[in-house]
């Protein structure tokens, strides 16, 4: 079944190789127990994957530990750790359309987004290749009897849980600072999502850089990522996801004082204002829910708008979302794809009956759209809901796919409290022709990231994470990210 939409020859090889095996240890481990890869546009099973039990967990752990203390990784000089990541980019570079074909495949998003994903994951490693080079130290003149200083050192093994939304980038926002650090790295991609993880492990042992250093094993939440949360020789997990698994990670690895870093869920405002460039932000909102068809954690799936603005605004967005051209993922034409399963789209579908049932009204999509040769794909028409009560679940809680909720604001304090009221803190977006306005409105948002007069950039200079239920005091990506996993010693040596 796999021919019907992979196209590319080496994804087709890379496809009947299956079961693929975990990668532990510098060796391909496969296993009894396998489960299916589902392609989302069409519901056919794309390859067997092999899954990991605790045993599997443990074994590539362990490897990853003693890797890291018999300092084949850790021991390298920076700029010789430089070098290897560089080879490894150099690997990722030849092989873009192949991962962004696997990345399509998996997720179902257009082509065109997935090519934007693997460059900026490939980004991201480049990113932290340089900053490996630049790991500092600090000497601290306390007394004059004592030579004091600090050094930033190595956690050891890394545990990173990645989900299905965006898949390779996730993994290298965690993979690439922790590696780049000098710490050992085990990936738990989604059971869903698990095709480019495996294949960024084949292009780390062709790069020729050390065994059980960067291993990735497949499994379910319950069994591998558990696991690995409580390990003893886990020095830090990473994870990003929904906010009730991130919180059950958090409760597991306390019971070990383990470090965490949480990327979580948002319910994120995107706030329109009466002196805003209303045709730029109305391309701006759309885009802002309906990239990645709103399976994002950032997505701006609230939209403010003031009052005085409010029907051209809408009116505007609404066009935007019945202009999409939804098809197969594949098709470079595609800009809307489907979502990550038929079970995700009818959850999704029953947010949208449901806020029906709460009064709200639906202004744009709300139905399953016919999108030729592919009648079992997961695919649903980008969404607007007007009129939602502010109490409705579905303008609280986190729905996950292209379902915006528009509501009216009456003024800058009015937006400002609208948009504070949500368990959730990830991310915002302010749009307005007045700097002065913005740069106040952003101070007083509750929220780890504020976009003005534009929404969903990122950079791995810039951080990104949450606050509130969104995330942990962790950030993503920049400096701070590679300061999360290292260590601070402090020396004090007396000279007299």
């Amino acid at each position: 079944m796999t021919e019907q939409r992979a196209r590319n020859a080496e994804v087709i090889a890379f496809l009947r190789q299956g079961p693929l095996p975990l990668a532990i240890a510098g060796s391909w481990r496969t296993t009894e127990q396998t489960f299916g890869v589902e392609d989302p546009a069409n519901g056919a099973i794309l390859c067997q994957v092999c899954a990991a039990d605790s045993d599997d967990v443990n074994d590539a752990v362990t490897a990853a530990r003693a890797a890291f203390l018999d300092g084949r990784w850790q021991d390298l000089r920076p700029d010789e750790r430089a070098l290897g990541m560089l080879r490894w980019a150099q690997l990722i570079e030849r092989d873009v359309e192949m991962l962004a074909e696997l990345e399509s495949l998996q997720t179902g998003k257009p082509i065109r987004e997935a090519r934007g994903d693997v460059l900026r994951a490939l980004d991201g490693l480049r990113f932290y290749a340089a900053a490996a080079r630049n790991i500092r130290g600090e000497t601290i003149n306390v007394s004059r009897a004592h030579h004091s200083y600090v050094e930033r050192e190595p956690l050891g093994v890394i545990a990173c849980i990645v989900p299905w939304n965006v898949p390779i980038v996730l993994t290298m926002s965690k993979a690439a600072p922790a590696l780049a650090a000098g710490n050992s790295v085990v990936v738990k991609p989604s059971q869903t999502t698990p095709l480019t993880a495996i294949r960024l492990a084949q292009l780390w042992d062709e790069a020729g850089l050390p065994d059980a250093v960067f291993s990735v094993i497949n499994g379910s939440g319950r069994t591998v990522g558990e696991a690995l949360a409580v390990h003893r020789e886990v020095a830090m997990v990473t994870f990003t996801g929904s906010t009730d698994v991130g919180l059950r990670l958090g409760e597991l690895a306390a019971r070990r004082n383990t470090r965490i870093m949480l990327e979580l869920g948002g319910k994120s405002p995107n706030i329109v204002l009466d002196d805003a460039d209303i045709e730029r932000a109305v391309v701006g909102a759309a885009q802002a829910i309906f990239y990645g068809q709103g399976q994002i954690c950032a997505a701006g799936s609230r939209l403010l708008i003031q009052d005085s603005v409010y029907d051209e605004v809408l009116e505007g967005v609404v066009a935007q979302a019945k202009a999409l051209c939804i098809g197969d993922p594949l098709d470079p034409a595609t800009e809307f794809g489907s979502l990550t399963s038929v079970g995700h789209r009818d959850e999704v579908l029953g947010w949208v009956r449901r806020a029906e049932g709460d009064g709200a009204r639906v202004v744009a999509g709300g139905g399953i759209p016919s999108v030729a040769n592919l009648p079992n794909g997961a695919f649903m028409e980008p969404t607007i809901l007007v009129d939602v009560p502010p109490t409705a679940p579905i303008a609280c809680e986190e729905v996950f796919g292209p379902v915006l909720v528009v509501q009216r604001v009456r003024d800058d304090e009015h937006a400002i409290a609208v948009a504070n009221d949500s368990t959730f803190g990830l991310s915002a977006g302010i749009w307005t022709r007045d700097s002065a306005r913005a740069r106040r409105m952003a101070r007083r948002l509750e929220t780890g990231v504020v976009w003005i007069n534009d929404y969903g950039k990122f950079h791995p200079a810039m951080p990104f994470g949450g606050v509130k239920l969104s995330g942990s005091s962790h950030r993503e990506w920049s400096h701070l990210a590679m300061d999360a996993f290292l260590e601070h010693k402090s020396i004090w040596e007396w000279v007299q």
